[in-house]
C-alpha cells in the first residue's frame, strides 16, 4: 500500500485509503517516540532491564511478535510479510502506535521480529533503539536448562520460518534455513543468526550514525560488570535510573519461565558437548552462508552481535531425570458470585474476578452469534496465547473455546478493554472508574499474589475470604476501568488499568500508579472486575447476539470514509455501554 487513494467497500461507500507511513506519522504527534528495546533472541534475559525501568517508563511486552493473529500482514509468525492493512488492522495500528507516544516516554519490548523487522522498526522511525544480546551459547543453555525447544513448539517455529523465507519477497534468505529436519541445536544456531541478521539488516543505516540512536548492551556485560552497563544505560536513556536497591522489586518468589531476576556472576553454559559444538559452527556457518547476498555491514553487525561464546565455561548437564507429567494447579472451590458494597462505594462489587470459564462460555456464545475474536490478525475481546505462552483460553479445531485444564477457576487475562465491557453488558454491569478502585482499595487486605509470588495466577476464590466478601479486590490480576485520560476528539480513546497482578509490584505505589491502554490493547496480567450500580436488574443485560451485532456493526463501519481513530472509538464505545436496544 502506498499512497493515498479512494476506493470502494462493500456497502458501496467511498473509502479513504490511508498509507502505513501515514498511520505511523499521525501517531508520532501523540508523544515521546518508545524507546525501542530490541533482542536478538528469546532468553537474553531482558527482565533485568524491566525492573530497572518499571519506576521510570511504562512498558509494553511484544505487542507486535505476540499480539498479532498470523493472518495479520505484520505478525512474524505469517508468511504474508507485507503491509497491505484491512480497516480494522489500520484502526488497531493506528491505537497501537499512539498508545506507545507518551510522556514519559514508554518501552517497547520486542525479540524474534524475523522478517518484519524492518517493517515494524519502519514504524517508530524516530525511536531510539537499544539491541539486547546473548551469545549463542548462553540462550541454548537457557533452552536446554528450560527444555524449551519442545514445551515453546520450536521445530514446528522452525519449519513455519523457513516456509517464510521461500516466499517471494524473502527468497535470498531461505539457503540459511534449508528444511533438512534439523536437530534442535541446529534449528536453534540457525534461527539466533538468521534472526539476528535481519535485526542488523532492518535497522541498516541507523547502526552507522545516519539514523535513530542505537546502544548495544550485552547479557555477558551485564553479568560481569553490572555497574558499568547501568551507567550505560543511564547515559543512553539521558534519564537519572534507581540503583538495584532501589527497584521495588519484591521477593524473586516461584519464578517461572518469565522471570529471569535471578542473579548471576558466572558464565556458564550447561549443554552437552556436541550441542555446544554444532551452536559454534551452524551460527558461523550461516553467517558465511549470509556473504552471498546479505549487506556486509549488517553480517559485521550481526557477528559482533553473536560474539561471546568463548566467555562462557561449557558444563555438561548432570543426568536427566525423566520429566514428570505437568501438574494442573490445585482447584479451589469456588464461592457463588454476590454482589456487595466495598467500603464507602456507591456501587455494589462482584466478589469474583471473571474467571477463564466464564470468557470461554461467553466467546462460545459470541462465536455461535457469528463474531470472531480474531478478524485480519486482529484480536477484538481476548488475545489468545498458547498455553506455553501463558494463554489459558484456546480455540479448537471444532471451533469451540476451550480453557486449559486446571485454570478454569483462575481470572481471565490478556482480556482486552472492549472483551471486558462486552462481558460487563452480558451481565448488566459495567466497569469500575478508577476513582472507584481506588477508594474500595484503600480498605482492602493486603495484596494477595503480586511480584510472582506464585509464579502465575491463582484461583478467583481467595484463601481466608468467604463468598459476602470481595476477593482479590487487588492482586492476581489488574483490571480494567470505564474511564480514562482526556484526549483530543481526533486521538484513539484509552481505559485505565488499576491495581496489581501476578507478575507486577504489589506495593502501594505501583498500585496507585496512573497507567491506560487503548481498547483492543491486553496484557498477560490484566483481567476483569464488574460493578453494578444500585438498582441495576435483570433488564440490563445484553444478549449475546446483540452484543456481537454491535461489534460487528462497529467493524464494518470502520471502512466507511473520513473518521479518525477518536471517532471510531467513540462509536466503539457508545455500542457497549448504550443498555437501550437497537
Amino acid at each position: 500500500m502506498s499512497g493515498h487513494g479512494v476506493q470502494t467497500d462493500v456497502l458501496g461507500e467511498a473509502t479513504e485509503e490511508v498509507t502505513v507511513e501515514q498511520i505511523a506519522q499521525d501517531a508520532g504527534r501523540g508523544g515521546h517516540p518508545p524507546l525501542l528495546v530490541l533482542g536478538t533472541f528469546e532468553r537474553v534475559g531482558s527482565n533485568w532491564l524491566s525492573d530497572t525501568l518499571r519506576s521510570v517508563m511504562p512498558q509494553h511486552n511484544e505487542p507486535f511478535r505476540q499480539q498479532l493473529g498470523e493472518a495479520h500482514p505484520l505478525s512474524a509468525l505469517g508468511r504474508n510479510n507485507g503491509t497491505e492493512l484491512t480497516a480494522l488492522n489500520r484502526h488497531h495500528l493506528a491505537c497501537a502506535l499512539h498508545d506507545l507516544h507518551g510522556h514519559p516516554r514508554h518501552a517497547v519490548k520486542e525479540t524474534n521480529l524475523y522478517f518484519v523487522a524492518r517493517a515494524v522498526t519502519s514504524l517508530l522511525p524516530a525511536s531510539p533503539v537499544l539491541v539486547l544480546t546473548r551469545a549463542p551459547l548462553g540462550i541454548a543453555s537457557s533452552f536446554e536448562r528450560g527444555r524449551l525447544w519442545e514445551r515453546w513448539g520450536y521445530a514446528e517455529r522452525y519449519v513455519r520460518l523457513a516456509g517464510a523465507a521461500r516466499t517471494s519477497l524473502w527468497r535470498d534468505w531461505a539457503p540459511l534455513l534449508p528444511l533438512d529436519d534439523p536437530e534442535p541445536a541446529v534449528a536453534l544456531a540457525r534461527m539466533i543468526a538468521v534472526n539476528t541478521l535481519l535485526l542488523a539488516h532492518a535497522l541498516g543505516p541507523d547502526l552507522t550514525g545516519r539514523g535513530r540512536a542505537v546502544a548495544h548492551l550485552a547479557y555477558e556485560r551485564r553479568v560481569t560488570d553490572p555497574d558499568a552497563v547501568h551507567a550505560r544505560l543511564a547515559d543512553f536513556l539521558d534519564i537519572p535510573l534507581p540503583t538495584a536497591g532501589e527497584k521495588g522489586t519484591e521477593g524473586a518468589g516461584a519464578g517461572g519461565d518469565f522471570d529471569t531476576r535471578r542473579a548471576k556472576d558466572r558464565l556458564v553454559a550447561v549443554l552437552p558437548a556436541r550441542a555446544a559444538a554444532l551452536t559454534r559452527h551452524h551460527v558461523a556457518e550461516t553467517l558465511a552462508r549470509a556473504h552471498r547476498f546479505a549487506d556486509p555491514d549488517a553480517i559485521r553487525t550481526a557477528a559482533h552481535w553473536l560474539a561471546g561464546d568463548d566467555e562462557y565455561e561449557v558444563r555438561e548437564p548432570g543426568e536427566r531425570r525423566a520429566a514428570a507429567a505437568p501438574q494442573p494447579p490445585a482447584v479451589r472451590r469456588t464461592p457463588a458470585i454476590t454482589w456487595r458494597p466495598a467500603a464507602m462505594s456507591p456501587v455494589n462489587w462482584r466478589n469474583l474476578l471473571t474467571s477463564n470459564t466464564e470468557m470461554a462460555d461467553f466467546l462460545n456464545l459470541l462465536q455461535e452469534a457469528g463474531l470472531d475474536n480474531t478478524q485480519d490478525g486482529t484480536h477484538l475481546l481476548i488475545c489468545p496465547m498458547p498455553h506455553e505462552r501463558g494463554g489459558r483460553l484456546h480455540l479448537d479445531h471444532a471451533r469451540k473455546w476451550r480453557v486449559s485444564p486446571g485454570y478454569e477457576g483462575h481470572p481471565a487475562y490478556w482480556v482486552t478493554w472492549l472483551g471486558a465491557a462486552a462481558v460487563a453488558a452480558w451481565h448488566g454491569a459495567r466497569l469500575p472508574t478508577r476513582a472507584e478502585a481506588l477508594e474500595a482499595a484503600a480498605f482492602a487486605p493486603t495484596p494477595h499474589n503480586t511480584a510472582y509470588a506464585h509464579g502465575d495466577t491463582v484461583p478467583v476464590a481467595e484463601p481466608g475470604r468467604g463468598a459476602g466478601q470481595i476477593h482479590h479486590l487487588v492482586g492476581n490480576v489488574q483490571i480494567w476501568c470505564s474511564d480514562g485520560p482526556g484526549a483530543g476528539s481526533m486521538e484513539p480513546t484509552r481505559r485505565y488499568l488499576f491495581g496489581a497482578a501476578w507478575n507486577t509490584p504489589g506495593d502501594s505505589a505501583a498500585v496507585k500508579q496512573r497507567r491506560a491502554r487503548y481498547l483492543l490493547g491486553s496484557s498477560r496480567g490484566v483481567g476483569v472486575r464488574l460493578v453494578r450500580d444500585r438498582g441495576a436488574c435483570p433488564a440490563d443485560e445484553l444478549g449475546a447476539w446483540e452484543i456481537a451485532q454491535r461489534i460487528s456493526e462497529w467493524t464494518t463501519s470502520l471502512a466507511r470514509p473520513a473518521r479518525s481513530p477518536g471517532e471510531r472509538d467513540r462509536l466503539l464505545l457508545a455500542a457497549l455501554t448504550n443498555r437501550v436496544r437497537s
